[in-house]
């Protein structure tokens, strides 16, 4: 124990010149927690049984002409086996009888789940159980394979697209090179360590993380620290030493956690190959592009090529010569290549704006009328500029800032440590001397200090929300994301923050490339004056680097920040500065998640959603409530002796018990729906009333950004929109693809064009965030009963123009009961319903609910069922009726397996937690992967006083 305590006085000592300025560093535990203090289940953890380990063959899933995947086949180890075997791992014919079956990609964890040596960590208390020594262990991969015959000839690389913590690469007995960092990729040469006609041996020894620290378990009366000293190793993933919604991952995610690719090519290879995108703004009918390449030549003699392109229909090509060993940068531009000026392209918008278009290029590189190398790269025609407020020459500013101009030169534009604090915690940047280019003054809003982003020069509000980690054992493959970033979408989202890189990853851009979701993209420092800075500077900016010349061609990325909640130190500031002017230059670097153009963080925890409407202001980078899942989703994290009353399970799934900052987080929300609904008796109970304060909640914090749209407010983004794991906070769905509540007033509040009552004014108001004019529209709202009797009706017509909020009626005061009752919203256009909305309103302080309690039971039925098949999905719709007298509150609908009654997830529904009045129907679509067609499906219905019912017959 002394000489760890001597450790950490070292690496205090060592880093307090790095953190001069900081006020406090969090270094996590010090010692292990005492059994007493670690959360305990009725029910015990999953027992195990150990996959047996089999003879796994190799497979090199083809990517391209001249790319191979090493899916298959790996095998893992720990570095201890390794050693005792007193064996080469090089032998052909060494013994792996004890090994893994290894999952590339993959984390150590991911195999030793998958393997059964450990049960899945997400459910009830399992993760206790997996030991903490997995990320103090080197671990060796091993793979064995053979050339393709038809690339003997070629040179050959090895590619790895990512690896944690560090990684030494053997092959053949030879050492081939060296990563560190999660975010580097990585290429190596490795012809001549190559056998062409027998088997080779590929190892790759994976080094853990030097502070991978200890987490703190979650329970009663502790929430558990905000990451610790595994900061110090970034760029890593620092939330995976635990963090207020994950626990502690026991193997730090580090593996080989995403691809590895052998690469076949001649004596030039190409590289870096960056897309750029000019409009003549503000016509959009013609576009500019100029493409840049790197083309290096392996040999010590002068070689030349061609290079070829082809985008749609369109080629180009170039011929180039290389001297021995030169490394050189090929520019196509659009004075020299007509082709590369493009007439009426096709735009990538956010989603809510227009369709995110894709374009795809297809370079080539021959050599001797043979392919040498080649690249195929989506992009995106779109220019992104921004509205902000700056410091220059004394002068506060209001300016429209176009980076693909002023980042011409590549220069350096904005000085984040000559900063301005306009008010407190507001800050503005400097300006660098000289600038001219890409920067016009705005006359108009020169008080507003927060950024606006464009697109295609139109004005974006952006709503959305973080994801802290895409998965908390960077289990991330497109099968298992795209339906997280598909529910961005029907939600209405258009921006999702990479929140401290943690969800850097190709396919997580390409997929939100394809759905129109922005990017508001951090890199691994998280919060100024708490967590600490990494021990190695030059590191983290490697890993930067990585990032941008990786992924600039995305056209989702909007903003680099360097940083969650704070300023980073000069050196950090300087470096990344320079890299995002010199390597990319067509997005703006914002220096600071909250209080540079962006207001403070919070709140986070549940406050009344009358109160969001008060702090809605500028673009917040973080606002957020706890948001329990539904009691379905529950049953699938814990066992049925854990669920009620709540205990240790609920705490460690991130219900947050104990002190949190300053104050008790998890009891307002607590308390919220216990006294506004009333105490519950059980589970399911106490989850249908929580998701009436989600759905309230989440719909309030966008619907009062909403009221002030363009006015001072730009953006709002939750804390979060997505879980790690199964969660009981932060989130608009559950980890199980489930849409609960919070899902859904988030999507009712996010429409394009939507009409909402605004909590303080009673005003009824119009919002729209489209890009179109609206006219002729009827504005109708009614103050009803809860017997489902209109108690007062008012309409109001008018014209709406785009990216505007406008007010259509006020509802009076007079004609409101004393006891709740409902508000009901309807726009329309003639006789089309665009937005319907509606509000369950108590005028007590405190809100009280509780006589939603009494409204009687009711059931509804089922109409029109269609289904059809439309590509890989099944697409349908249903009409909802209400045939009773009696109002159906808050309708949830499912499809389920028949047979099983289990849910299938995931269902995208047009609507949910809708209500009916007496004798109202809805017509309500859905679509499901066409997957699930081999099963019996027939569609449910429940809501806050409708039992769980069939709506209709199987299909």
């Amino acid at each position: 124990m002394k000489k760890r305590n001597l450790l950490l006085l070292l690496i205090l000592i060592i880093n307090t010149g790095n953190m001069v300025g900081q006020k406090s560093y969090f270094f996590g535990e010090h010692y292990p927690q005492k059994e007493d203090e670690l959360p305990k289940s009725k029910a015990g953890h999953h027992k195990v049984t150990r996959v047996p380990k089999k003879q796994e063959a190799v497979k090199m899933e083809k990517v391209s002409q001249n790319t191979y995947q090493l899916s298959k086949g790996w095998e893992m180890a720990d570095s201890k086996q390794v050693i005792a075997s007193s064996k080469s791992i090089f032998d052909p014919n060494y013994d792996t009888s004890a090994w893994y079956n290894a999952t590339v990609p993959g984390t150590v964890l991911t195999t030793l789940v998958n393997q059964g040596v450990y049960p899945d960590p997400y459910w009830g208390l399992n993760n206790l159980i997996i030991p903490e020594d997995l990320c103090r262990t080197d671990w060796w991969y091993r793979i064995a394979f053979n050339i393709p015959s038809n690339q003997e000839d070629k040179r050959t690389f090895l590619r790895f697209n990512g690896i944690n913590y560090k990684a030494e690469i053997w092959l053949n007995y030879q050492f081939v090179g060296k990563m560190a960092g999660a975010f580097a990729s990585n290429e190596f040469e490795i012809t001549h360590y190559l056998h062409k006609d027998t088997q080779n041996v590929l190892a790759v020894r994976i080094f853990p993380p030097n502070n991978p620290g200890i987490p703190q378990e979650q329970n009663s009366v502790s929430h558990g620290g905000n990451g610790g000293v595994l900061c110090l190793d970034g760029p890593t993933f620092i939330c995976s030493e635990g963090w207020d919604w994950m626990p502690g991952i026991r193997d730090r995610n580090i593996g080989i956690w995403q691809d590895v690719q052998l690469i076949f090519r001649k004596d030039i290879s190409i590289q870096n190959v960056q897309i750029l995108t000019n409009l003549p703004l503000p016509e959009t009918n013609s576009a500019k592009v100029t493409i840049n390449v790197e083309a290096i030549n392996h040999t010590s003699e002068t070689k030349t090529a061609d290079i070829k392109i082809q985008i749609d229909k369109s080629e180009l090509s170039k011929e180039i010569e290389l001297k021995p060993l030169e490394h050189k940068k090929i520019s196509f531009i659009p004075d020299e290549f007509p082709q590369l000026n493009i007439k009426n392209p096709r735009l990538w918008w956010p989603n809510g704006y227009g369709n995110p278009e894709l374009y795809t290029m297809h370079l080539s590189l021959m050599q001797d009328k043979t392919l040498s190398d080649l690249q195929t790269v989506r992009f995106g025609i779109r220019e992104l500029s921004y509205e902000l407020t700056i410091q220059q020459l004394g002068k506060t500013k209001r300016i429209l800032f176009n980076p693909l101009d002023a980042y011409a030169n590549h220069k350096v534009i904005f000085d984040n440590l000559q900063k301005v604090e306009l008010s407190p915690n507001c800050w503005i940047p400097s300006i660098k001397e000289n600038v001219e280019a890409g920067i016009e003054e705005l006359v108009e809003d020169q008080s507003n200090p927060y950024i606006i982003i464009r697109v295609n020069g139109k004005r974006i509000f952006c709503k959305g929300g973080n994801w802290g980690i895409d998965d908390a054992m960077k289990r991330s493959s497109r099968e298992r994301l795209e339906p997280y970033i598909r529910f961005h979408k029907e939600q209405g989202f258009n921006m999702i923050r990479n929140w401290t890189a943690e969800s850097t990853e190709k396919v997580f851009y390409d997929l939100c490339d394809e759905y129109g979701i922005l990017v508001f993209n951090d890199f691994g420092l998280s919060t100024e004056n708490h967590n600490l800075l990494p021990a190695d500077y030059d590191l983290f900016l490697d890993n930067v680097n990585y990032i941008v010349t990786r992924f600039r061609n995305h056209p989702s990325i909007a903003i680099w920040c360097p940083q969650n909640e704070g300023f980073p130190p000069a050196y950090i500031e300087n470096g990344i500065s320079k890299i995002i002017a010199e390597a990319d230059g067509t997005r703006h670097y914002l220096g600071n998640s909250r209080t540079l153009n962006t207001r403070p963080s919070g709140p986070w925890n549940y406050i009344q959603p009358t109160d969001y409407y008060t702090i809605a202001q500028g673009f917040a980078s973080e606002v957020g409530s706890p948001s329990l899942p539904t009691a379905e989703s529950l049953r699938k994290m814990m066992s049925e002796e854990d669920l009620w009353p709540i205990g240790d399970v609920w705490y460690y799934h991130d219900w947050l018990k104990g002190q949190w900052g300053n104050n008790a987080f998890i009891q307002s929300y607590e308390e919220g729906i216990n006294n506004q609904f009333g105490i519950s008796s059980g589970v399911d109970e106490f989850c249908r009333k929580a998701q009436l304060v989600n759905y309230e909640s989440y719909r309030a914090i966008f619907e009062s950004w909403n009221s002030k749209l363009f006015n001072t407010t730009s953006g709002v983004l939750l804390w979060m929109s997505h879980p790690a794991w199964p969660s009981m906070v932060w989130q608009t769905y559950s980890w199980d693809y489930e849409t609960p509540g919070a899902y859904y007033g988030a999507k009712k509040a996010c429409e394009p064009v939507h009409i909402q009552y605004n909590m303080i004014t009673r005003e009824i108001e119009i919002v729209n965030t489209s890009l179109q004019s609206l006219s002729e529209l009827q504005a109708i709202g009614q103050i009803i009963s809860l017997q489902g009797k209109v108690l007062y009706e008012e309409t109001s017509h008018l014209d709406i123009s785009p990216n505007q909020v406008s007010t259509a009626i006020k509802l009076p005061i007079q004609n409101i009961p004393n006891e709740c009752y409902f508000v009901r919203l309807q726009l329309r256009d003639k006789n089309r319903i665009i937005s319907q909305n509606f509000y369950w309103i108590s005028d007590k302080k405190p809100h009280d609910y509780t006589s939603l309690n009494n409204i009687p039971q009711t059931t509804l039925t089922g109409q029109k069922l269609t289904v059809h098949r439309e590509k890989e999905e099944l697409k349908g719709s249903i009409t909802i009726c209400n045939t009773t007298d009696k109002i159906a509150l808050a309708i949830k609908l499912n499809i389920r397996n028949a047979k099983t009654e289990d849910a299938i997830l995931p269902v995208y529904f047009e609507d949910g937690y809708f209500s009916l009045l007496p004798g109202e129907v809805r017509s309500v679509k859905f679509e499901l992967p066409i997957t699930y067609k081999q099963q019996n499906l027939k569609l449910t219905a429940e809501g806050y006083n409708i039992p769980q019912q069939d709506i209709s017959t199987t299909f």
